[in-house]
């Protein structure tokens, strides 16, 4: 299978959402919907893709808040963890109108012959979720870990402990996993490694 990974940068906020393409049928899944979803359905509209499914990393509203404008062009199905379904109303401001319906995630996500596994990790919200792609070598991260940095743990619902469980977590990936992020540059596993010790500190302060 051919798969495309297009890297799209949403809004103010330049919250990131991935747009994977199976180039021999154009379906696509695409990871996070931030606002405003004008520049995903140009992407959509340029790759000749069919939008199948949204997975969220979280929802935190920067990466949520197009799916809404999505739903007024197209039918769309959008995946969270049930633990952040759970607490969306603590996330979404109500300035930004009505929730869209999200459905929780249950096991593997298959587009084309790609095999998309979801793995918990919690801390940064409590549904938190990293989308990774053994055949691609690839790891989708949103706000749990970034080239440097890692998600914070301060905002409602934030857990430092379970942090830390996630982060040891993701790096029992293979070293030269990318990793891509909801915000920022890629980085790899590997690079990521050699800032554990620091982000472990950080998260028992």
């Amino acid at each position: 299978m051919n798969a495309k990974v297009v890297r799209i940068c949403c809004g103010p906020y330049e919250s990131l959402a991935y747009l994977l393409v199976d180039e021999e049928r154009g379906d696509a899944v695409l990871i996070d919907a931030g606002p405003p979803a004008e520049e995903i359905l140009n992407v959509l509209g340029r790759e000749e893709a069919s939008l199948r499914l949204v997975l969220v990393t979280h929802t935190h509203f920067d990466h949520i808040a197009g799916l809404p404008e999505l739903a007024d062009h197209m039918d769309v199905r959008a995946l969270a963890h049930e633990e952040d379904i759970s607490v969306l109303s603590d996330f979404w401001p109500l300035n930004m109108g009505p929730l869209h319906d999200l459905e929780p995630l249950e096991g593997d996500v298959r587009i084309g012959s790609l095999s998309i596994e979801p793995l918990h990790t919690p801390g940064h919200t409590p549904g938190s979720v990293c989308y990774h792609i053994r055949k691609l070598g690839a790891v989708f991260t949103g706000d749990t870990l970034f080239k440097g940095n890692i998600g914070r743990t301060n905002f409602k619902h934030g857990d430092p402990m379970r942090m830390r469980e996630s982060l040891l977590r993701l790096m029992e990936l293979p070293p030269s996993t990318a990793v891509l992020p909801g915000h920022g540059e890629p980085t790899t596993i590997g690079a990521e490694r050699a800032n554990l010790g620091e982000y472990l500190r950080w998260l028992e302060t």
